[in-house]
């Protein structure tokens, strides 16, 4: 099953509105999908990926050069930490109403 979810953060400078899709089976809740669209320079990528690691949650852009090789990198910034947290919050929502 998948479940989608809008938010809208705003900040000082303007809003961050974030799509998402929650990919849920077997219980187990995942985000397979993020849209970013910003009214701002944010600095966030449009479509990241959502990774845990060791506890800590992640924005992660991913790159491609003139070679066809495929970069990514993590999105250090406010608003990326503010959105995973969000995210993380939704997450838990989602599990509990399982």
């Amino acid at each position: 099953m998948i479940i989608h979810k809008r938010i809208q953060c705003d900040f000082e400078k303007g809003s961050v509105e974030i799509q998402i899709n929650f990919d849920v089976f077997n219980n187990n809740v995942k985000v397979s999908k993020i849209q970013i669209h910003s009214t701002f320079d944010s600095g966030l990528p449009a479509l990241p990926t959502f990774e845990e690691y060791k506890s800590k949650s992640f924005l992660v852009a991913h790159y491609c050069n003139a070679d066809k090789k495929i970069f990514e990198r993590i999105v250090g910034n406010i608003y990326a930490d503010t959105i995973t947290e969000q995210i993380r919050e939704m997450i838990i929502e989602i599990s509990k109403s399982l």
